[in-house]
């Protein structure tokens, strides 16, 4: 069976879920069909979601969250992109460990767009931009004043990965037009839940 979603993580998180299922079989009663035809039904929104527009541009959503997460970015984009630079549309929230958030993800880009969050934690672009410059000499690195504002800035880049907060991955999924219209507060943002999906990955 293939798993509709990216990353090595994934299947091991699946593999996980498997083991325990298939140890409380005899008391939930759960045939191996279901779970095999549950887990390949899997759609986890925001999370390493690769979007095809009708333009032909393709977008990848992923949280990124915190350094963990960064680094999964990475690995994944090294094993489903080998030799693809994306455009990188990134903002952090300033109680995450963002150096160094910026110094994983800086090097897989061919450009950076820093861009805030929709929060009062989110850290400063000229912060964020400083440090991509220093990890990535050859990246165009740009500041925006919002996501919008960067979606115009790559509207002409063939692969964009948006990543760093999922408050992030939740306001351009609803730019995007990838999800019903949320409020701006941090909770609406990271509550956000797909009412559209245009062509994805399979």
């Amino acid at each position: 069976m293939t798993l509709p979603l990216l990353g090595e993580h994934q299947r091991m998180n699946a593999a996980v879920a498997v083991a325990t299922v298939r140890a409380l079989m005899p008391k939930l009663s759960i045939e191996a069909r279901v779970v095999e035809s549950g887990l390949g039904r899997l759609d986890w929104s925001g999370r390493l979601q690769l979007v095809n527009r009708p333009s032909g541009q393709r977008f990848l959503l992923d949280g990124a969250h915190n350094v963990g997460g960064a680094e999964t970015l990475a690995k994944a984009l090294k094993q489903y992109f080998p030799g693809c630079k994306p455009s990188l549309v990134l903002g952090i929230l300033r109680d995450k460990d963002w150096p160094r958030m910026c110094q994983i993800l800086a090097t897989m880009a061919s450009r950076v767009i820093l861009v805030p969050v929709h929060s009062e934690r989110s850290a400063e672009p000229h912060g964020l931009a400083e440090i991509c410059r220093a990890t990535n000499p050859n990246a165009e690195v740009l500041e925006c004043g919002s996501l919008a504002a960067a979606l115009e800035a790559t509207a002409s880049d063939a692969f964009v990965t948006i990543a760093g907060s999922l408050y992030l991955v939740g306001e351009a999924m609803e730019l995007l037009h990838l999800s019903a219209s949320t409020s701006r507060n941090e909770r609406g943002l990271n509550e956000w839940s797909p009412a559209e999906r245009i062509t994805g990955l399979r």
